[in-house]
């Protein structure tokens, strides 16, 4: 298997080979341990999550509470660090065997015997007083042996530590979640059983115990829905699931052990030990019959008022009333029919009652008033507080959410729970807006129509704001944002290129979670990712301005000088050095005792360094590198081209030192003088005329050394102030890069 390439990590004794997996906080890579030569996974903290204290320590809790459990059906740690750099890992067996979800069972002894090892190996964990709280197919592993390995205790709580998570924040896997789970009250080693319970259940029918659209909707059917029936051919397991899936802990199993043994017992053809099947309530509970009483006695009181309205005198009042009470009953209809449907034996009583009533049309008023009375107003209001339940439904489902104001599905939830503060069902319905929004969201980025998602997540967030929901219900789909988000403002960061996307996702994660100091960390790497034009100001007085090559000039990024090294930078390192080289001027004759620091003519300390060979420069970028800690070197040929690319086609002496008017006298220049004249016969100052792209003095002033000629491994390139207007920016000169030159001095590039 090949390296990764570019995954700049560094642990000791291992080598990456491959990426295997990612979360949130925590990535994992197939290595290999140099020292043993066997294959591990290495689960590496994030480095962006490190500043993140609570991550970090669950991270840091994961290994050393698996460390600490020693047993044949949990998964090992071999090693477990933090490096000086800052980067935590561990290190574990690598298993490809598959897991819990994917193995098939050829019988009911085969999945017994597997579950029987599950047992085991939590009640070992349990006894030690560490509560897995995650527990799914996918973190039950096999090794090569075929025996059962539980893994991930990345959000296992140990009984005798400090809890790493707020009460209210909910974690786990909405399929295998118990009800004391859900609703963050006390976790113990039940919470657990209910999670194997939920697994037997998927093993043997290939479902979840409960179907939903969204995990809202599952993780509210663990707590309201009676447990599921199993087929008849399965009916001897019915006692365990029951038990398992008792809505209070107290119903369970009390430990895995007993677990075991109910288990043991079917393999055996004997009867469960110690399973009590849990009372769940049925479709036709004393609720639901009070809930479809309460609205047929709303539908009979609308028929025997109707009744009493056809003997009104008025007929044309008659007519009014009846219009308005046949628009209410129709109504009281709709909003009880399902109800109706559910129980018929009530609907069959109903209807006799409504036929008794419609054959005593000769009953007094005082008879009509007094059966409304005895209806009771507690039954008016109930089935009221029903019918506004309806409509709000039908406004979720047609996604009127929070709007338009006063006619919503939040603003009707809310409006009922302000009457009745209490109202379970009006505050799941209020909570469910949220978990509408999110499905919204979802399908738009899913579509890549990020504007839309954004537009959802700015109502969503107002939403949570306005009617004061518990942002901890939606950490799911809240995380499953930010962990996208993270990976592309990562990947933004470290190609150095800015997208919408990253952007875009990094808006929405920050409305979601704001003041999050992971999303802050991202904002700030992310606002600081260079483009081209940029300046940074380095150290000793040099100045950089970024490039993003791009990949088809089959560059590297890089950082190029804004100007050339002066007299005064050189100075600092050369001292009294490289004194005795001759310098050439015009390409005559080497005038004696003329050096980069007594030129043949006059220069500032701001003046471009001249007159050093090709070899001084490379010193000179070497020594400033050991000064500064970063990388400097000559501009390869290529990069020297690529910024020429990026300025003006049209070169002239108004707008750079080259030759013009100015040198009438110094023949020995070029024949090819410019007409204009821009004051300078030599060198000029750094920064004199204008940068093109923050860069100066790209044309004229001095010809520059840069490496990668071709033929040559260094040579000088670029137009001076000896140039005139037959010579080509582009071209390398025909110079020897051993000679001192009064035309060539040189730039540096930072590497990255």
């Amino acid at each position: 298997m090949k390296t990764v390439p570019k995954l700049n990590l560094n642990i000791p004794d291992h080598t990456i080979l491959d990426k295997i997996g990612e979360g949130g906080m925590s990535a994992v890579y197939l290595g290999r341990q140099i020292s043993l030569q066997r294959k591990v996974a290495i689960k590496v903290l994030k480095k962006l999550v490190m500043e993140d204290k609570s991550l970090a320590e669950r991270f840091v809790d994961e290994a050393q509470t698996v460390a600490s459990l020693d047993h044949p059906h949990i998964i090992s740690i071999y090693e477990a660090k933090k490096l000086p750099s800052g980067l935590a890992y561990f290190t574990m067996p690598y298993l490809t065997h598959g897991d819990f979800g994917e193995i098939i069972c050829t019988n009911s002894d085969h999945l017994i015997e597997l579950l029987c090892q599950i047992c085991d190996g939590l009640a070992h964990a349990h006894k030690h007083g560490i509560i897995h709280r995650d527990l799914k197919p996918e973190n039950i592993l096999f090794d090569q042996f075929g025996r059962i390995k539980i893994a991930d205790f990345g959000i296992a709580i140990s009984v005798n530590s400090e809890r790493k998570t707020k009460e209210s924040q909910l974690l786990g896997s909405a399929h295998y979640m118990s009800p004391e789970q859900i609703q963050s009250r006390g976790i113990g080693r039940h919470s657990d059983i209910y999670s194997l319970g939920c697994i037997i259940y998927e093993k043997l029918t290939g479902d979840h115990v409960f179907q939903a659209g969204n995990d809202f909707s599952i993780l509210m059917s663990h707590i309201n829905k009676p447990i599921p029936e199993l087929p008849e051919v399965l009916q001897e397991w019915q006692p365990i699931i029951n038990q398992c899936l008792a809505k209070d802990p107290a119903g369970r199993f009390d430990n895995a052990e007993a677990l075991k043994d109910a288990l043991l017992a079917i393999k055996y053809s004997k009867q469960p030990v110690s399973v009590v099947p849990v009372e769940e309530p049925k479709a036709t509970s004393k609720y639901k019959m009070a809930y479809v009483a309460s609205g047929l006695a709303a539908l009979v009181l609308m028929v025997l008022a109707t009744i009493f309205i056809t003997k009104m005198s008025s007929e044309k009042a008659a007519a009014e009333a009846q219009k308005v009470l046949t628009e209410q009953l129709l109504a009281d209809q709709q909003a009880t029919a399902l109800q109706i449907k559910q129980d018929q034996e009530a609907a069959a009583a109903a209807l006799a009652l409504i036929a008794t009533a419609a054959e005593q049309t000769d009953a007094t008023e005082a008879e009509m008033i007094d059966l409304s009375g005895n209806l009771g107003n507690e039954t008016i209001n109930h089935m009221s507080v029903e019918v506004k339940l309806e409509e709000a439904q039908q406004l979720l489902k047609q996604f009127r959410l929070t709007k338009p104001k006063g006619d919503n599905a939040a603003d009707k939830f809310q409006a009922i729970l302000l009457e009745q503060p209490e109202n379970q069902a009006a505050q799941q319905g209020l909570n469910q807006v949220g978990q509408y929004y999110f499905n919204l969201i979802e399908r738009k980025l899913t579509d890549q129509e990020l504007d839309d998602a954004l537009t959802h997540v700015k109502s969503v967030t107002e939403y949570m704001d306005e009617y004061n929901i518990d942002r901890s219900l939606f950490d799911s789909p809240i995380s499953n944002l930010i962990s996208t988000t993270q990976d592309l403002v990562t990947t933004a960061v470290n190609s150095r290129r800015k997208n919408a996307a990253a952007q875009s996702y990094l808006q929405m994660a920050e409305l979601l979670k704001p003041k999050y100091a992971l999303l802050t960390d991202l904002h700030k790497a992310y606002n600081n990712i260079p483009q081209t034009g940029d300046l940074v100001n380095d150290k000793l007085q040099h100045q950089f301005t970024f490039f993003a090559a791009g990949n088809k000039t089959g560059l590297q990024d890089f950082m190029f000088g804004t100007n050339e090294v002066t007299v005064e930078q050189f100075a600092r390192f050369a001292g009294e050095q490289f004194t005795d080289e001759k310098c050439h001027h015009f390409d005559k004759k080497v005038f004696f005792k003329k050096t980069w620091l007594k030129p043949p003519f006059d220069q500032n300390s701001q003046h471009p360094v001249v007159c050093i060979n090709a070899n001084m420069a490379q010193q000179y970028a070497s020594w400033l590198s050991q000064q500064t800690g970063h990388n400097y070197r000559l501009p390869t040929a290529a990069e020297y081209q690529f910024i020429q690319q990026q300025l003006p086609s049209e070169v002239s002496c108004q707008n750079a030192n080259l030759a013009g008017s100015e040198i009438a006298g110094e023949k020995k220049a070029t024949a090819q003088k410019y007409s204009c004249d821009d004051g300078q016969i030599f060198t000029a100052p750094i920064k004199t005329y204008p940068a093109q792209q923050n860069v100066y003095n790209l044309m004229g002033n001095v010809s520059e050394w840069v490496t990668d000629c071709g033929n040559q491994a260094t040579c000088a390139i670029g137009t001076s102030w000896r140039s005139g207007s037959d010579a080509r920016n582009n071209t390398p000169l025909a110079t020897d890069p051993s000679e001192t030159h009064s035309h060539i001095g040189f730039r540096l590039v930072r590497t990255l």
